[in-house]
């Protein structure tokens, strides 16, 4: 049986390549180093495609899981997750966890979880506040979930932990284009994708330049239809999922980043738009407003209110200089505050809390 002093911490989220803010978190963890010399066995949970697809990906990661703890090369587990499905898989594996005696951190990115939380049957709440309250920690986003948790759960050690930003290297020669706005995520009602098809039909006969790449998944036809109804659909632009290269060329053509979602926890499409100099226009939910300050480095609108998003949209797009230097004071702020070495910090702090309950003793490169 391998040793103890061979004990990893495992990683429990959904798989690299998969669409989405949590998997697009763990690219950045991995890319920038966060894992150090930690032993880190990442488990997919979750992967894109069909429900047998992600049945067989879960099976397999619950089994492999199984072997690790048998086979004694579990130290720890940080398990990331949103709500509904995404909570029900990763209460399994920790449940797991606390019949092997492993301590765990529980890292809450979603931005509904009081919703879903809400929605529950009362065995189902028991069982969201059991798998909470057996964590070592709780990692949220802000510190409005910080404050909901608290209150919902009452769990002693709910830390903040930011998302982290790199810095955005976009494409030369691609001009900047004023009145084109760029939205990315789910195209999907509580994103707010149709209350903007109203606020730019609201804007089209000021603004004639006025144009909107709406990327991402979806319901594309549905959104077509609603388009072509509120009389924009000759200003939309619906190219699908765009990742790398083609997501860097968006944000080097927009004039503007919005995101009027009706609740949000800290999207980390929002922080990439403000590291690549984007003004932004997003609506006042979750932990928004701890990072968008209304008037210094963007422009905040009410959810689900389209002529406050019309208003907040025409504020940007009229004032060519002032957007500029909303997105230079919000490219600033978000390098400075959400960069690598203070995510860093925070997680080996954390991840240090689990070595000491376990006594095992990290090894570092």
């Amino acid at each position: 049986m391998p040793s103890e002093q061979n004990a990893a911490l495992v990683m429990l989220g959904p798989d690299s390549d998969a669409r989405g803010g949590i998997a697009s978190v763990l690219r950045v963890w991995q890319d920038a180093g966060l894992f150090g010399g930690r032993q880190v066995t990442l488990l997919a949970t979750y992967v894109d495609g069909s429900a047998l697809r992600k049945l067989g990906a879960l099976g397999r990661a619950l089994l492999r899981f199984v072997g690790l703890l048998l086979g004694g090369q579990v130290g720890a587990v940080h398990a990331h997750s949103a709500s509904n499905a995404s909570f029900r898989r990763k209460s399994l594996f920790l449940a797991l966890a606390r019949l092997a005696g492993k301590p765990y951190v529980f890292h809450l990115h979603g931005g509904a979880f009081d919703r879903y939380h809400a929605g529950c049957s009362a065995l189902e709440r028991a069982w969201v506040r059991r798998t909470l309250r057996g964590a070592r920690i709780v990692f949220v986003l802000s510190d409005s979930w910080a404050e909901w948790l608290h209150r919902e759960v009452g769990h002693p050690d709910i830390r903040v932990l930011p998302n982290p930003v790199l810095p955005v290297r976009l494409p030369a020669g691609i001009p900047r284009e004023p009145q084109t706005l760029l939205f990315l995520g789910r195209l999907e009602a509580d994103k707010g994708i149709f209350v903007l098809l109203g606020a730019l039909a609201r804007l089209r006969a000021s603004h004639p330049g006025l144009r909107a790449v709406l990327a991402g998944e979806g319901d594309l036809p549905a959104v077509s239809q609603a388009a072509a109804a509120a009389g924009v659909a000759d200003l939309i632009e619906l190219p699908g999922w765009v990742a790398g290269d083609t997501k860097a060329r968006c944000l080097a053509r927009a004039g503007v980043f919005v995101l009027p979602s009706r609740f949000e926890g800290l999207p980390m499409a929002l922080l990439e738009a403000q590291a690549a100099g984007l003004p932004v226009v997003a609506s006042r939910v979750g932990g928004i407003p701890q990072v968008v300050s209304d008037g210094e480095n963007g422009v905040l609108h009410a959810p689900d209110d389209e002529v406050d998003l019309a208003r907040a949209l025409a504020t940007v797009l009229d004032d060519a200089e002032g957007a500029r230097r909303l997105g230079s004071v919000g490219q600033a702020r978000v390098l400075a505050g959400f960069g690598i070495d203070r995510v860093r910090s925070l997680l080996e702090e954390a991840w240090q809390c689990l070595d000491a309950q376990t006594g095992h003793k990290e090894e570092h490169a």
